[in-house]
């Protein structure tokens, strides 16, 4: 008996089959590639329309690490006033001299400061001096040495030679140096003065506590000047009391280079009122009691502003204060005012380190006994830096001992 088969029908299409046949027909796929081609054109066009971002700066390392701690330290302390004045060039100009005889192997204890001169140019003061040099033995070589310094140091310095035993260093036109040549130094006449005096004066005290324990502790009757809102003030001002050295208040004051150039927040500024300004000196010396006078810190602004000038002078004469004019400003009008309000009033001379070099340095104060000789007496400012105190130690053992150093307040007023 034969087995029994099912009838046959046709297979049936799944869904999915069913989607793709009508799929595939010319209508659906025509609209497909349509809207794709679409889309990737408007891609294409955002793509090429879009601002292109500026590239990744990958920072190596090491500099990462430099400005984070650029960004973190703490804003230096501004101690003075940039300058540019005729004086700052002739300062250039003898540390260009203290080269030259380095290169030469010359002892600069053999180098003789005949003279010294102060002479004005847009009111303020710059040295002119001359210098008597050791013996020579090429003196083409000497001159041609100095020349290449004063060239790498200052361009607008002429060296002119008149070919027999002196040299001349002019700066932009204006005659600064006269170098004696001469294997036998010359004798030059000098001003009689009876009895010269220098004051050295400290300012910027109140930060570096170890610098002022060496300054205190040469055997000179140095005047230090303090800031009344330093670090160190108290410690400061307790050391210097201790070692029974004048004591001064270093008063900030408005720079013209401000507020570029910051003299602090405790400063005397052009816009105060006379209520604002006496304010603001009550404040600060209240933080130094002791002191016996005032000098500025920075200032050239407001020393030059005569309604301040007359208010803070009649302020610290009222509190039996004298004032030294730092003299940041060929225009202050310190001496007016002072006279006006009838307070003890002093004007600085020197700047003894504007150059940090022991040697600079040292010849700043020897110009400084050259003036003393001059007028009777002579101020000198210098500042806690290591290379001023080397510089004094030095001078303490060379320097002229017919000139009397001497404390701030035993000179006589202006």
């Amino acid at each position: 008996m034969e087995e029994q088969t099912p009838d046959h029908k046709p297979q049936e299409r799944t869904g999915f089959e069913d989607l793709l046949r009508k799929v595939y027909r010319p209508g659906p796929l025509i609209f497909l590639f349509s809207v794709a081609f679409l889309a990737l054109a408007g891609l294409g066009y955002s793509l090429l329309t879009a601002p292109t971002p500026p590239p990744e700066v990958i920072v190596p390392a090491p500099e990462q690490e430099r400005q984070k701690a650029e960004l973190s330290a703490p804003e230096a302390k501004v101690y003075e006033e940039a300058t540019s004045d005729m004086e700052d060039k002739v300062k250039q100009a003898d540390l260009s001299i203290i080269e030259t005889m380095h290169d030469l192997d010359l002892e600069m204890r053999d180098l003789e400061l005949v003279d010294v001169e102060v002479r004005r140019l847009d009111e303020r003061g710059y040295h002119y001096q001359v210098l008597q040099f050791p013996k020579v033995g090429d003196r083409n070589h000497f001159l041609v040495t100095l020349r290449k310094r004063l060239y790498q140091r200052l361009p607008e310095a002429e060296l002119l030679d008149d070919g027999g035993t002196e040299a001349m260093v002019r700066i932009d036109g204006l005659p600064t140096h006269r170098l004696l040549l001469e294997s036998t130094p010359a004798v030059i006449a000098r001003p009689e003065a009876k009895g010269p005096k220098i004051a050295v004066v400290i300012d910027d005290v109140g930060e570096n506590v170890s610098i002022l324990k060496g300054l205190a502790s040469i055997d000179l009757p140095l005047t230090f000047a303090v800031w009344p809102n330093a670090t160190n003030t108290r410690t400061c001002v307790d050391l210097i009391n201790t070692s029974h050295h004048d004591l001064l208040v270093h008063f900030p004051m408005e720079p013209r280079g401000y507020p570029k150039v910051k003299p602090g927040d405790d400063a005397l500024f052009v816009t105060m009122t006379a209520d604002q300004i006496r304010q603001r000196i009550a404040q600060n010396l209240a933080q130094i009691p002791e002191a016996i006078g005032v000098n500025n810190h920075m200032g050239s602004a407001f020393t030059a502003d005569a309604p301040g000038m007359d208010v803070a002078l009649t302020e610290f004469k009222r509190h039996g204060l004298f004032f030294l004019d730092s003299l940041t400003s060929g225009q202050s009008v310190g001496r007016a005012s002072a006279g006006k309000a009838g307070i003890p009033f002093y004007e600085r001379d020197t700047f003894l380190d504007n150059v940090k070099d022991v040697n600079a340095i040292v010849l700043q104060l020897r110009k400084t006994e050259r003036v003393a000789q001059s007028k009777g007496w002579a101020i000198a400012i210098g500042h806690p830096y290591p290379e001023t105190l080397a510089a004094l130690k030095q001078w303490r053992n060379t320097r002229d001992k017919t000139i009397r150093v001497v404390a701030l307040s035993s000179l006589s007023p202006e």
